[in-house]
């Protein structure tokens, strides 16, 4: 019998705290718009447990997302390959890891508030799930699909040919509303796990509160509506923006969630998740007529909780060489001097900065003989009922989401990107010619001497569409 159980905690941090996600933001936020959360959603049937976590943070390393899920895994006796931590990557909250650059305010630097936050995440986490181990009970589960026109291609050409981050109607959005409803054996529901795919900027850098942008609202609707807990799993969003974004105000995110919330709350009443018959009933009147109804099926048959997952190795683009490196350091270095005798702010340094912290450490690892031809994967595959949940450790592009779905053995598919780990950009093969920001320097904000090679989307693609084939 699959079973189920939830929990939240709040993550908010104290404040002042810097906020990541735009670098030009230079200021700690100093209130809080909206809290952040953590949500746990634990499973079970028969020999095998599972946890999902969603987390309203910005990044999650990988190697520390390994940690975790170890460590989760080991206070609930199941599998690492079991626990799935996805992010909901708002640009509103606080940096998770200790060390390396933070994208925002004071890169370098970790004040004793980010200290107390980041030391805190992972109890936080690790109690989530277990809260939600701990209250487990028969469920039934089953998934359905909608759809939204929230978000667009952000991969925008402008007069000079260059890639820029803008509108693009013609390129690829995945537009999916992703619904999984977990049900008691009352038939009332106990969790709603929502998947869909944009970049949660809907409020811009000028208005530096930690706040969880447009999931949260969403979750506020369709857990007000229902009575149950909400998780958010981020899509396949790396080359996608809201249509309307980076406002400086509040307001905005709060109507985006409410539409993607509607949508939630439409697919969910499509959805049933006990199996029925129908059933023919004969109704005399004037004239004979025949009444149809659908009843339950008694008993109702099991559910199938299975996950796998597998590491995959990404090949890098060649690596530049150590005298590559030390130039192109020096040119920031340079641009970073002409900025401050120029009286630049905060605000116009820190883009500067962000790139000379990235090459003075991309030239330590290179010197010490750190960097590998290709970069580690974890990719999962979690089956609960007819619904499937395929991860990616990135920021993966629509077209990645849109072919595993359809390729999908699964009666409904949710892509988690940004889960276990956010490891870089992955565009598809064909985007890498044109370049821009996603194919060539987003590894910057991930510690990464080069960028993954246009051959990690097939391994990507192909392993996620094996991963969910050998849980079905």
């Amino acid at each position: 019998m699959l079973t189920a159980g939830i929990a939240r905690v709040d993550i908010t941090p104290s404040v002042p705290i810097d906020v990541v996600g735009y670098s030009r933001r230079a200021e700690p936020a100093r209130h809080i718009r909206a809290p952040l959360t953590a949500t746990a959603l634990a499973l079970s049937s028969g020999s095998t447990t599972a946890v999902v976590i969603a987390a309203d943070v910005p990044f999650l390393l990988p190697a520390h997302a390994d940690r975790l899920r170890a460590e989760i895994a080991d206070a609930l006796g199941t599998s690492a390959d079991h626990v799935m931590i996805s992010v909901s990557h708002t640009h509103g909250g606080p940096t998770t890891h200790a060390h390396g650059v933070k994208i925002g305010g004071r890169q370098r630097e970790r004040s004793a508030n980010e200290r107390e936050f980041i030391d805190s995440f992972p109890q936080q986490l690790a109690a989530a799930a277990i809260q939600a181990a701990g209250c487990m009970e028969p469920v039934r589960a089953a998934g359905g699909v909608g759809s939204v026109d929230l978000a667009v291609n952000r991969r925008e050409k402008n007069a000079e040919g260059r890639v820029i981050l803008g509108w693009n109607p013609d390129k690829p959005v995945d537009r999916d509303v992703g619904v999984l409803r977990i049900d008691r054996l009352d038939g009332t529901t106990l969790a709603v796990v929502v998947n869909y795919a944009c970049h949660p900027v809907v409020v811009g850098p000028e208005d530096p509160g930690v706040n969880p942008d447009f999931p949260g609202p969403m979750r506020d609707l369709v857990e007000q509506v229902t009575g149950a807990t909400c998780l958010f799993l981020q899509g396949g969003c790396g080359n996608l923006l809201p249509l309307e974004g980076f406002f400086d105000h509040p307001g905005p995110e709060q109507a985006f969630g409410r539409k993607l919330g509607v949508e939630v709350l439409h697919v969910l009443e499509q959805i049933d998740p006990i199996e029925r018959r129908l059933e023919r009933i004969d109704y005399g009147s004037v004239t004979p007529i025949v009444l149809h109804r659908r009843v339950a099926i008694e008993p109702q048959p099991d559910q199938e909780l299975a996950a796998v997952g597998r590491v995959v190795e990404l090949p890098l683009k060649p690596l530049p060489s150590l005298a590559d490196l030390e130039a192109e350091r020096d040119g920031y270095q340079r641009e970073l001097e002409d900025a401050r005798q120029a009286g630049a702010d905060q605000a116009a340094l820190n883009p500067i900065e962000y790139h000379l912290n990235w090459a003075e450490d991309a030239i330590d690892q290179l010197s010490q003989g750190e960097v590998a031809p290709s970069v580690p994967a974890f990719l999962q595959a979690l089956k609960i009922g007819d619904t499937v949940i395929a991860t990616m450790p990135g920021e993966a592009f629509s077209e990645l989401s849109i072919e595993v779905k359809q390729r999908s053995a699964a009666a409904t598919t949710l892509f988690s990107a940004y889960t276990n780990g956010v490891l870089t950009y992955m565009p598809p093969a064909a985007e890498y010619p044109d370049g821009g920001y996603e194919c060539d320097y987003a590894h910057h904000s991930y510690g990464l001497v080069e960028q993954i090679a246009p051959q990690s989307e097939r391994i990507l693609v192909e392993t996620s569409v094996e991963l969910i084939s050998a849980t079905w």
